[in-house]
């Protein structure tokens, strides 16, 4: 781990993919452990691109039961009831076309339509979606694809996937893993700025820049460790419980 010493955080916010979970969504025993630790003496988040049943589940799993942010940011879900505690739909024809356009170029993705995951347009029934996760080929194809997808109502963000498969999330303009940060630090009582967060990818820049003390995966994208304050060990070295168990412990 390198950095200077960052002083205690007040909360604690941490990706998924490439962060907690490996290639098979596994979470190892000790980052499992140490994550419920640092839950007995700060508010601890997850903070994910996924939807919210996959966040509120992974939630579960650890220990957590309080607010987690998933959507990218769009939606603050309960994690013991799965109850929606805040979101932010984006237009809703500005949905119609997202889908519209990845159902006819033939790729897949998911949206999350009041809290329900859908896979068809045709099966979104208050059009109030909050996510849309379209699979990508590659990072180019993603990258170039964000930048023509991404207007003023509507923003497209690249992500990975634990197993290095590249995704965009299509959300409302504005919303992001930032203020989803910041929403779940407010309802924490926690000043971001003495708020924590650990992550690897480009969907977690905004929250960077969000928080006091942003955390780095070693082997992240270099566009993120050069945002990040301090940088800890890799996924494989369980670099979460690294930092965990040097910084917030």
């Amino acid at each position: 781990m390198t950095g200077r010493r960052p002083p205690r955080p007040a909360a604690l916010l941490i990706d998924l993919d490439g962060t907690l979970l490996d290639p098979h969504d596994h979470i190892s025993t000790r980052v499992a452990e140490a994550v419920a630790r640092a839950a007995r003496v700060l508010p601890v988040a997850l903070a994910s691109g996924r939807v919210c049943e996959e966040v509120a589940h992974f939630a579960r799993l650890l220990g957590l039961d309080g607010p987690q942010v998933s959507d990218n940011g769009s939606r603050l879900v309960d994690a013991l009831s799965g109850r929606t505690i805040s979101d932010v739909p984006m237009p809703a024809d500005q949905a119609r076309r997202i889908m519209s356009r990845l159902e006819a170029d033939g790729m897949s993705y998911i949206a999350v339509d009041s809290g329900r995951t859908v896979r068809r347009i045709n099966d979104v029934k208050d059009w109030r979606v909050t996510v849309i996760t379209g699979q990508m080929s590659g990072q180019e194809e993603t990258v170039t694809r964000a930048a023509e997808d991404s207007g003023d109502s509507v923003t497209a963000i690249p992500s990975m996937g634990s197993r290095g498969e590249w995704y965009l999330n299509y959300i409302r303009s504005g919303s992001n893993k930032g203020t989803g940060a910041t929403a779940f630090c407010r309802l924490a009582g926690v000043d971001p700025a003495d708020a924590m967060c650990i992550g690897d990818g480009l969907n977690d820049l905004e929250m960077f820049d969000a928080v006091g003390i942003p955390v780095a995966m070693a082997g992240a994208d270099p566009s993120v460790l050069e945002r990040a304050a301090f940088i800890t060990a890799s996924l494989a070295e369980d670099g979460v419980s690294q930092a965990i168990e040097r910084w917030v412990l």
